[in-house]
């Protein structure tokens, strides 16, 4: 179990390595005082896409590991919990300091959808 946790720890921080880019400007006052109050997403905000899986429980990354995970991409968790959907759900912030709401596939870790606080 060790084993596949560094495997992913050492993917995720080759990828974060890829992806990384330039920080945005900060948008002007009052372009930020213009913009209604939104949220973003993916089609389905109301309910995750038809569940993440349908693996057995026993094939899921223990919770620990996904906070891990979660972390190490840039979240700082407030709720963590399994969501109707069998997804791990987390509400807390993204690496931009964003409100999100974040769904991840309990068996890959992989990211299904997040709702991101405008």
């Amino acid at each position: 179990m060790k084993l596949r946790t560094l495997t992913l720890l050492a993917s995720l921080s080759w990828m974060a390595c890829q992806a990384q880019t330039p920080p945005k400007a900060a948008p002007k006052a009052s372009a930020v005082a213009a913009r209604p109050a939104a949220v973003s997403s993916l089609p389905g905000r109301d309910k995750p896409e038809a569940g993440c899986t349908t693996a057995p429980r026993s094939r899921w990354l223990p919770e620990e590991e996904m906070r891990l995970l979660a972390e190490h991409r840039g979240y700082r968790i407030k709720t963590f919990k399994v969501a109707v959907g069998n997804c791990y759900e987390i509400y807390g912030f993204d690496r931009n300091n964003q409100v999100v709401e974040a769904y991840f596939d309990p068996e890959t870790s992989r990211l299904v959808r997040q709702n991101i606080a405008k």
